[in-house]
């Protein structure tokens, strides 16, 4: 049943981020990229909703690191980042927030979290390589913040979908010795 679950979870993560592609190709952007920058996240918000679904913690970091390293390889030019940043929302959903029944208003606080944090490593990661030059405010209010508000729009459709898949979430009894 473990092994049935992951590959659910591949083919799921699959084809949100097939709609990533598909979004962020219908979205108008300037080709100079002066302008708001629009970043869809939807297979990063079902990926912090998939992440608890998986019974064993290595099979979580596994699933992790594949998620990363297929985002990494496909849709980014930096290569081991996004699997850093993967394998850190699993952490945090493995031994920091591991509740399970999450409700729609902490689903979207969490979204925005994950959100914030990962465009911030991006944005890091590209002035220390020196790939941009823009500052800290025009990041701000040119891409941050049409990005998560974009994604706290998606958020609630992204937890509707996660809510009628009907996961059946396992108890662990060694989750509870961790504690």
């Amino acid at each position: 049943m473990k092994n049935n679950q992951i590959l659910k979870n591949f083919l799921i993560m699959i084809v949100c981020f097939l709609l990533d592609s598909v979004i962020n190709f219908f979205i108008p952007t300037n080709i100079t990229r002066s302008g708001l920058t629009f970043v869809p996240c939807i297979g990063l918000l079902m990926f912090s909703l998939l992440t608890i679904t998986i019974h064993d913690k290595s099979e979580r970091f596994f699933f992790g690191a594949a998620c990363g390293l297929y985002y990494s390889v496909c849709y980014s030019n930096s290569l081991l980042i996004y699997v850093l940043i993967y394998c850190l929302i699993t952490f945090v959903r493995t031994y920091i927030y591991r509740n399970d029944n999450i409700t729609l208003f902490e689903f979207i606080i969490y979204a925005a979290v994950i959100i914030i944090f990962k465009e911030l490593v991006i944005y890091w990661l590209m002035l220390i390589t020196r790939s941009t030059f823009i500052g800290l405010i025009h990041f701000l209010t040119m891409r941050l913040v049409p990005t998560l508000l974009l994604n706290c729009v998606f958020a609630p459709i992204v937890y509707l979908v996660y809510e009628k898949f009907d996961i059946y979430i396992e108890p662990n009894d060694f989750d509870l010795k961790d504690i």
